[in-house]
């Protein structure tokens, strides 16, 4: 986004929308409207136009409808939520479009590696969200368990790791018999997961 549209000017727009100043959605949209599908358009350089325009509308919209959704005190400028969330809506707008022309027949077996086929910045783009989600839910996950041993073994089981031994060490029952370290295991993994149930998630 341009400098002059950064901080203190979006932020004054942003408190107006959640003081329900009805005027500022309007001009907020006329004021970054160009800019943002300008910058969308950049980042998905084959997609068509008015997809670039109804992803940023769709952006603004959700937003102005719910402005509370951004919370300027976590530190990201108005403009970067806002285009973080237009590039997610012209994610889901690709896979749309990629269903409907299955559908239609003008593109027989088309999926998601057709389109990182078709465009490499949007299979990136797709990838590095799909990541940063991964990432966040192992985040969450880490933080219901309050036991070091518990996150270690979690993150081991997130990893895709099976091995008894490699578990075993973090439980320190590394000397016993194979069937006792086994044993041992299961019984931890057991206990968090019942942990992990009782608060609402699961690996």
């Amino acid at each position: 986004m341009p400098p002059r549209f950064e901080s203190s000017q979006l932020l004054a727009f942003h408190r107006r929308l959640c003081d329900g100043d009805r005027t500022a959605s309007d001009e907020l949209a006329e004021l970054l409207l160009d800019p943002l599908a300008e910058r969308i358009s950049r980042q998905f350089p084959r997609a068509d136009e008015h997809l670039h325009y109804q992803a940023v509308a769709d952006a603004l919209l959700d937003y102005c409808a719910r402005p509370q959704q951004f919370d300027e005190g976590r530190g990201v400028p108005l403009a970067s939520f806002l285009l973080m969330t237009c590039r997610r809506n012209m994610l889901n707008l690709l896979r749309g479009e990629t269903r409907r022309r299955t559908h239609e027949g003008q593109a027989a077996q088309m999926s998601a590696p057709s389109i990182v086929e078709l465009d490499p910045l949007v299979g990136n783009l797709l990838q590095q969200e799909q990541n940063a989600q991964r990432h966040q839910q192992e985040e969450d996950l880490m933080k219901l368990l309050q036991e070091p041993k518990d996150q270690q073994i979690l993150a081991l089981r997130l990893e895709g790791e099976r091995r008894t031994a490699a578990f075993a060490a973090i439980l320190g029952v590394s000397h016993l018999p194979i069937e006792a370290q086994r044993r041992a295991v299961k019984r931890a993994k057991d206990r968090i997961d019942k942990i992990l149930r009782r608060k609402g998630s699961h690996p």
